[in-house]
């Protein structure tokens, strides 16, 4: 199966100017603004940020170079949901590099979706392992050239 990024990430799924320093400051952040997009419920966000702080607590999801990969399957969640957030000055996230993270990738989907979650998390770890295209999305002045960027990555991973 053929994942199609741009399927996942519009403009209205892309955050700007992160200001939070921590790892679940930032999670929260990203879950509050998938509630305000309604991508998630309100009523779910709890549960969902317990869940992904579950992740980080068996191994950290920064990956090195800037990113993190904060991701969880839960019942709630119908369709799959990508969110992107990006912080300039960079968000403690217990990075195995001990580095800031700058690109914060969040992966939500359902239980029942493990085939499809793994090959998305592995989408974007393909994606994100271009430090070229990571300093392009850190660079960014707006979503639009964030998604261009996007965009053009994907079409390097055809």
């Amino acid at each position: 199966m053929e994942i199609n990024i741009l399927d996942y990430i519009k403009e209205e799924n892309i955050m700007l100017n992160l200001k939070v320093k921590g790892k679940k400051k930032v999670i929260s952040l990203l879950l509050d603004h998938l509630v305000e997009i309604k991508k998630i419920k309100r009523s779910d966000k709890k549960a969902i940020l317990k869940t992904l702080l579950q992740r980080e607590e068996m191994g950290s999801t920064a990956i090195g170079g800037g990113i993190a990969l904060p991701h969880a399957r839960v019942d709630c969640v119908k369709n799959m949901v990508v969110c992107v957030g990006i912080s300039k000055e960079g968000v403690n996230f217990d990075s195995l590099d001990g580095d800031l993270v700058n690109i914060v990738t969040l992966l939500l989907s359902n239980q029942k979706e493990t085939g499809l979650h793994l090959k998305m998390l592995a989408y974007l770890a393909r994606m994100l392992r271009d430090k070229y295209f990571v300093r392009q999305l850190k660079s960014a002045s707006d979503k639009e050239e964030v998604l261009s960027a996007i965009k053009k990555q994907a079409s390097f991973l055809k």
